[in-house]
């Protein structure tokens, strides 16, 4: 007869894990573990929220009235007209914007290179 005994284990079995240490092995050994756990699971929720939201607002269509630029020229305006296509990015037309109280006389065609931008601040420095 030995000091120790072992568990059965029937044929085509497998052997059962080693001992537990009441349930501690599966849980952090302190609450600061567990509070910074939890916080980084908070935080990748909150960063794959955002994420998803990015992606949106970079696939996004502008809306008549909102401002959009071109990068390559620099050229932005206030969008005036839309036009979808099949396949790709729509085609916009923008009225140029050309400062405080002086909108453009003429629209141009961004065609599909263009990105959303935020509308120019007002510039006060010659206001009395």
């Amino acid at each position: 007869m030995s000091l120790i005994s072992l568990p059965s284990i029937e044929y085509g079995e497998a052997p059962a894990s080693g001992p537990t240490l009441h349930g501690f092995q599966e849980s952090h050994c302190t609450k600061r573990a567990a509070e910074l756990q939890a916080k980084v699971e908070r935080l990748r929720a909150l960063l794959q929220e955002a994420e998803e939201r990015l992606r949106y607002e970079q696939s996004r269509w502008p809306e008549i009235g909102e401002f959009v630029r071109c990068p390559l020229t620099g050229f932005f305006g206030q969008v005036t007209n839309i036009r979808p296509r099949p396949h790709g990015r729509p085609w916009v037309e923008v009225l140029l914007y050309l400062g405080k109280d002086m909108p453009g006389h003429t629209t141009i065609d961004l065609y599909e290179n263009w990105e959303l931008m935020d509308a120019p601040e007002q510039d006060t420095q010659f206001d009395d």
